[in-house]
């Protein structure tokens, strides 16, 4: 499915706001050097626009301002409707209360969990070394690309032609061309990339080739024609690399730390089921079941924020050449 970018706000991201908004004292002032927009008496600051800013993926120096337009216009959006609900007294409510307490033990849960993931990552300079000399398309020969993109959803009898087109060195204008007169669905586009914001699987074939080249990619359900228009070599030193390289050991260590730690939690803490939960805990365990109402605890998510602070995450950018 082809999918482009945009910046939306899930229910419980909202709920996370209001919970926010409604524990905070009404009269306070926030500084008006960070002020970037008023809702009749409110506020609206730069550090509440950069909070959200972290759960956008992908965002580059070019399209931070307009990522940040679309994020303080969410936040307006949003604090018209707190003031809607507010005078309905919706916040008083008690469904909404729970929400509200609901969504502030998550954030206060994930928060410890976030710093317990950073204390306990402990990654020594030889780990951080190997890594580097490792992926030296990541660092020491690391590239910026402008390259073309032509996706499409996989199918191997297009993807013999498509072999045969590249080896023939057909352009991709002339190749999308086939691809219409053949009611062939594809997404196409022209973007500038650092090698550590494309995924892993595809920088080897990027890394070995030349200005010039059109490689197929398979990835997934998907393949993509890339033309690579310009190579600029970019290289990152050791001293430099390093705060990335401890972030991903840290984001892929995360839930291991987190399911041992909650153990351990789990031990120390004074437990008791009551009623119907303690005649449950007592029977045979059955795989658990997630439900729209539970608070829970995401240590991917977690150990994904962690990793965004020092770096963006290793993708092409979804709609990019979109396909899922």
């Amino acid at each position: 499915m082809y999918r482009s970018f945009y910046v939306g706000r899930t229910l419980s991201i909202v709920l996370i706001a209001v919970a926010l908004t409604a524990c905070g004292k009404g009269g306070d002032k926030k500084a008006s050097t960070q002020t970037v927009a008023k809702v009749d008496d409110t506020e609206i600051t730069m550090h509440e626009v950069n909070l959200l800013l972290k759960g956008v993926p992908n965002i580059t120096p070019e399209n931070a301002p307009t990522m940040r337009k679309q994020v303080l216009d969410k936040l307006i959006d949003q604090q018209i409707l707190v003031e809607k609900a507010n005078k309905e007294s919706l916040d008083r409510t008690p469904e909404v209360i729970m929400a509200m307490e609901a969504a502030k033990k998550e954030v206060l849960a994930n928060a410890y969990l976030q710093k317990l993931v950073t204390s306990s990552s402990k990654i020594n300079d030889t780990e951080v070394k190997h890594y580097f000399t490792d992926h030296p398309a990541l660092f020491s020969n690391r590239r910026i690309y402008t390259f073309d993109d032509i996706g499409l959803g996989k199918n191997d009898a297009i993807l013999a032609t498509l072999k045969e087109d590249v080896a023939q060195q057909k352009t991709l204008p002339e190749i999308a061309n086939w691809l219409k007169d053949n009611s062939v669905k594809y997404s196409s586009g022209s973007y500038t990339r650092p090698a550590e914001q494309i995924p892993l699987t595809m920088l080897p074939k990027l890394q070995d080739a030349k200005e010039g080249d059109t490689v197929i990619i398979e990835a997934g359900n998907a393949i993509h024609l890339i033309h690579i228009v310009k190579a600029e070599n970019s290289p990152i030193d050791l001293a430099a690399a390093t705060p990335f390289i401890k972030s991903f050991f840290v984001h892929t260590r995360g839930k291991e730390i987190v399911d041992e730690k909650m153990k351990q939690f789990r031990k120390e803490a004074k437990v008791e089921y009551v009623g119907e939960f303690a005649v449950a805990n007592n029977a045979p365990q059955t795989a658990p079941v997630a439900t729209a109402t539970t608070t829970q605890v995401d240590t991917k998510a977690i150990a994904k924020e962690v990793e965004s602070k020092a770096n963006k995450q290793l993708s092409i950018e979804e709609g990019v050449a979109g396909l899922k």
